[in-house]
């Protein structure tokens, strides 16, 4: 009975001792929290965020629009009276229906459509994320806390 209870003690001993190696080791090392806020991580280059565009890159070739599993985006255009010349009269792009998977973003052409490094998505609204213009300069003005 004596044995169990020296033995418990030289166990409890040992588990505080090795506590405070892990303690010790770690106390004068940089830390690695960041204060969120005020502090930002930057996102890694491979990083997948909202669907963005650029319209002015745009051929209108509908490849993005082909590739997309979920069918989040939506491309309309109209033929000018040359007949060869068109222009994009929305392309618009849903939120709640993409998986983030950068198949838009491989597939075009002319890398008018990409990924960018939006983390902060969160919307007041469910109807802001159903169809956002991605035409618009301020396409995503609604996120909270983002930028694109």
């Amino acid at each position: 009975m004596l044995f169990i209870y020296i033995k418990r003690i030289f166990i409890g001993f040992y588990s505080l001792l090795k506590g405070f190696k892990v303690t010790f080791k770690n106390l004068l090392k940089k830390p690695v929290t960041l204060n969120y806020p005020v502090v930002k991580q930057p996102m890694k280059e491979r990083f997948r965020g909202m669907v963005d565009l650029y319209p002015d890159k745009c051929v209108i070739c509908y490849q993005c629009i082909k590739i997309c599993p979920t069918a989040a985006l939506d491309l309309g255009h109209k033929t000018l009276e040359d007949n060869k010349t068109k222009n994009i009269t929305k392309f618009t792009f849903n939120a709640e229906l993409c998986c983030f998977c950068g198949l838009c973003d491989e597939i075009c052409p002319t890398e008018a459509i990409f990924l960018n490094q939006m983390y902060e998505v969160s919307y007041f609204d469910h109807k802001d994320l159903i169809k956002i213009d991605l035409m618009s300069p301020e396409k995503y003005k609604n996120v909270d806390g983002g930028t694109s």
